[in-house]
Order: structure tokens, then sequence, then C-alpha cells
């Protein structure tokens, strides 16, 4: 028996597997395709970026990933970046005051206490830095108790964006099954046809876009690409410097009567002394190590450039650099910096939950309860609530108070993450004593 949607199209067969797995030999393999990064520079960079803008990805996708790998300033914030969303906390809000609609609320609720979404938010948030990321999804299905018992991420170099209209997504395909062919470009295969639609009932699509703009040309790595190779230059410089100029010069001296044999010790004597720490030679040879000058500053030139370059990432991923580069006299401009993270925090979470709601939340009501008749679904929220510190907190009931401020006792207690003492408890401070409302006699 097949079970509809609220369009009346019956649910994918097989929804509680999986579909969209890798292909051994074809479009979608486990390993990433190798490219040449050892010999990598602007020029190649470009023409990747350029072919990708065209609805041809995959080599782009795969450098994205290599970048992520190498640059380990730009895994470490961006992999912040993302971690900070997924350990918000998630609520979600009935649409009514129908016991039909709060219902659907805790149903959705107690999914998402299952932790599914929340494993998962990390690599939905792989978008902030590609555009865009996939997660298959397959179904618990129950007659009224549908939900996603799992998300399983998809690679995007598995994936194009169409170049018809830079937004929509397809999946890489094999026309035929086992095919060897070599591999097309994106227009030849939308002719044969190995490119397929994402069905939405099965995949989880987020995108984030890091500036306005297509998908296709979304993604914070874009922006990152040149920064990172220039970065890796410096590091290379960096350390051809330190291999020619970081350590002292061995400069062996030897007598017109020396012979060839004593030469030769003396060369061995030069050239093993770094290794071994240690070396012998005759009496009469001289061995000195020249210790190198510093010259115009060369000796840190490399490391203020690589400095700086992170400094832009970090600017770029996290809006400031102030939580990634302590310096001493900056706690002002750190907390500054840390309202700009939250800023981008809150945003991100807005994003999340907009896919959290339109992807999955609604299949779940429609498929387990049916359509809302008034077309209201259940809401779930990202983020921390608006609150005011505590110390704000403490300091108003201190000066407010007198004044006959009111404040649940429960409230303050949640705030502090304490719990109220029990009838026995020792209690620590002083009993506030009633206030005598009777006027004194006169």
């Amino acid at each position: 028996m097949a079970i509809f949607d609220q369009f009346g199209t019956p649910l994918p067969p097989h929804g509680n597997r999986e579909r969209l797995g890798a292909t051994v030999s074809g479009y979608r393999p486990a390993l990433s395709d190798p490219i040449a990064t050892s010999g990598l520079n602007p020029t190649d960079a470009a023409a990747l970026l350029q072919s990708a803008a065209e609805g041809n990805s995959s080599d782009w996708q795969t450098l994205c990933e290599l970048i992520e790998e190498r640059d380990l300033h730009y895994l470490g914030v961006i992999s912040t970046r993302k971690r900070s969303v997924a350990q918000l906390p998630i609520t979600v809000e009935a649409a009514g005051a129908s016991a039909k609609q709060k219902q659907a609320a805790d149903f959705v609720q107690k999914w998402l206490d299952k932790g599914i979404f929340q494993r998962s938010a990390f690599d939905i948030l792989d978008a902030i830095a590609k555009g865009f990321s996939v997660h298959e999804i397959i179904w618990h299905c129950e007659a009224g108790n549908y939900y996603p018992k799992k998300l399983i991420y998809r690679p995007q170099r598995w994936f194009e964006i169409s170049y018809q209209d830079g937004e929509t997504i397809w999946l890489r395909a094999d026309d035929v099954k086992g095919s060897k062919k070599a591999r097309p470009s994106i227009k030849d295969a939308v002719a044969e046809p190995m490119m397929q639609p994402l069905d939405p009932r099965i995949t989880l699509t987020h995108r984030h876009p890091s500036w306005s703009g297509l998908t296709i040309r979304a993604g914070l790595t874009r922006s990152i690409v040149f920064n990172s190779l220039f970065k890796l230059f410096s590091n290379r410089d960096w350390g051809v410097f330190v291999q020619s100029f970081g350590i002292p010069v061995r400069v062996g001296k030897f007598d017109q009567s020396s012979t060839d044999s004593d030469r030769n010790t003396l060369w061995r004597a030069v050239s093993d002394v770094a290794g071994s720490l240690g070396c012998m030679i005759p009496k009469n040879m001289d061995l000195e190590f020249i210790e190198p000058r510093s010259g115009a500053g060369a000796n840190d030139t490399h490391e203020r450039r690589i400095k700086w370059l992170d400094e832009q990432t970090s600017k770029a991923v996290l809006g400031q650099t102030g939580t990634t580069d302590a310096r001493q006299g900056t706690h002002a401009a750190s907390m500054t910096h840390r309202l700009v993270q939250e800023d981008i925090e809150r945003s991100d979470a807005l994003l999340l939950a907009h896919t959290l709601n339109e992807q999955l939340v609604k299949q779940m009501v429609d498929y387990s309860f049916g359509p809302p008749a008034d077309g209201h679904y259940p809401i779930a929220t990202i983020g921390r609530p608006d609150e005011a510190p505590v110390s704000v907190l403490i300091d108003a009931v201190q000066k407010l108070g007198p004044q006959g401020l009111k404040i649940k006792a429960d409230e303050l207690y949640t705030r502090l993450n304490v719990k109220p003492p029990l009838e026995g408890d020792v209690i620590v401070g002083v009993q506030p004593q009633a206030r005598n409302s009777t006027p004194p006699p006169t």
C-alpha cells in the first residue's frame, strides 16, 4: 500500500535505505580525484574557479577539501564557526493552542531530543565553506511516526550546480551502470543525461551564501583560496630561509701541507657535525661555526606575512581577529570582537533553522499527521535566548528591589544554574527578613 504526501505524490520506495551512496567506478567515487596540488599556483586556482563558475566544480570541490586540510588556521576558524552553531539549543514552538498543534510540536521536539539533527549540524554547516551541503535522509517509516532516523553527509564533489540558473543542484549519476567512460563536462552530461535532480523527499540541501549572489559562486573558500595559497608559498619560503640561514655555517680550514685524506676527514666533519652534534678532526685542522646575522629584518619577514594572512582569514570567517589572536591590553576590543562573532552566529543559526523547518519539520508533520488545515507548522528555533547577563540581573535586583521590583526566585535559580535548597539542607547566606509594614508609634 502506497503512502502519499500532501500533494498526492507517493512517498519514495525504500525511503528507509541509502540510495545516494558512492559508486566504485562512476561519477561518485569514495576517494577524491587526484589533482596537481604539488605544483598548484594562482593560475591553476583561477582556472578551477572559472570552471566551477561555469558549472563544472568537481575538481574545485576537491581543492576546497585540500585547502581545509593544509591551511590549519582556516581549518581552525571555519570549524569554530560551525561548532559554535552546531551546539546551540533548539526549541520548538507549537503553531497554535489546539491539541493537534501541540501534539505535532511535541513530536518534533522529541525527535530533536534524540540528537539526530544536532550530530549532523556540523556537516550541514559545511555549506559555509562550499556554498551548499547535501545530506541523504533515511526515514523511520511507521504509520503516524515518520521521522529521519539518519542524516548521511554526501560530499559536494558528487554534485553539480546548474550552469543555466546557477541555483539548481544536480546529482552526478552514471548513464549506464558500471560505465567507465571518461567523466563528461556538465553541458554534455545534461544531454546524456548523467545529472539527476535531487529528490527533496530524501535529501536535505542547505544553502549558505557568504555574500549576495548565486549558489554557483557561493562559499567562503572562493575568497580564501588565494590567501591560503600565498600563505603556503610564504611557509615554503620560510622553510628554505631557515634551512639556509637559520643554522650556523660550518667552515673548515686546512693548511697547504694537508693530504687528500686529511681534507676528506675535514669535509666529513663539516658535513656531519650538524647531525651527529660532534666530530673528531686532527689537531692541525680548524673548524669554525659562523652565526648568521639578521639582515634588514629578513629573519621575521615570513612570520609576519603569515600572521597577517591568518588575520585576513579570521576576518573573512569570523568577522574579527580578537578571538583567535591574543594581544595584551585589548580586553575591551576582544569583547567587541566577541559580539561580532555572536552576530555571525545568530545569522548562521537563522539560516540553519530555516532549512530545518522547511525540509524536515514540514515533512515529518505531513507524513505523520497529514498537512495542517491552516497550513501552519511548528517552528523550530536555534539559538540562545536574548537574556541580560547575570551580573546585570543581580545588580538590578540589588538596586531596584528596594524600589518595588519583583522577580521570581525560581527564575534566578535557573539563570544561576543552581537548585533551590530543600528542607534540611545546609544553607549559605542570610535569609532576608520580611519588612514590617506597620508604621512606628508616634
